[in-house]
């Protein structure tokens, strides 16, 4: 499974959606509020064995966003 297969993976059971593609952002997904968000980024720190800081977890509103802060960390 590539990365971004994983984070889209991630993203589907974060927002609890089936299809969601490399297309997702806060504009298009409805479910992607800020609850979601935090969850998101938690879940990302615990796969990926990374520390989000604060700054880079509010910049993280679209899958390419996401993917750049994961690539920078690994």
């Amino acid at each position: 499974m590539s990365l971004e297969e994983k984070v889209l993976n991630i993203m589907c059971d974060v927002f609890e959606m089936e299809n969601l593609t490399t297309d997702a952002s806060q504009k298009n997904c409805m479910r992607w509020d800020s609850l979601h968000h935090l969850t998101l980024a938690s879940e990302l720190e615990e796969t990926f064995d990374i520390e989000l800081e604060p700054e880079e977890i509010a910049q993280m509103t679209d899958f390419k966003r996401v993917m750049d802060m994961i690539n920078s960390k690994l």
